[in-house]
């Protein structure tokens, strides 16, 4: 697939590690990657540019992945949105998950995960 044809993926997340396998992952995969090391990069990318998908942690400091799957559920619903946590301060992890399909999230994934079958869920839904 040619660089002008590849489906578009915004990875956010405050960790560099977690942004860092999940582009790997992503451009073995064929996608374009474009990286936001929190939720306000995020927005300023999200009002710029169009993705396929979107993967966000809701938890960053800042604007959390919760305002970003809300933004992107409302400009951009046919994008999967996809929420990552481990949890956070004062929520559990059923609650953000909760939160997070309540507010648009295609897919939610608990921390740890494996990376790959992230990927594959995501590339099933864009029909790859």
């Amino acid at each position: 697939m040619d660089v002008l044809s590849r489906q578009k993926v915004l990875v956010a997340d405050d960790n560099a590690a977690s942004r860092l396998s999940l582009r790997l992952e992503f451009e073995d995969s064929g996608f374009e990657v474009i990286e936001a090391a929190d939720g306000d990069i995020a927005l300023s990318i999200l009002a710029t540019q169009s993705f396929h998908a979107v993967v966000t942690d809701i938890w960053m400091p800042g604007r959390d992945g919760v305002e970003i799957v809300k933004v992107i559920a409302a400009r951009q619903p046919d994008a999967v949105i996809v929420a990552i946590t481990g949890g956070g301060p004062g929520m559990s992890i059923a609650s953000a998950t909760t939160l997070a399909k309540v507010w648009g999230a295609t897919l939610v994934y608990i921390k740890p995960f494996d990376v790959r079958d992230l990927v594959a869920d995501l590339q099933s839904r864009l029909g790859r």
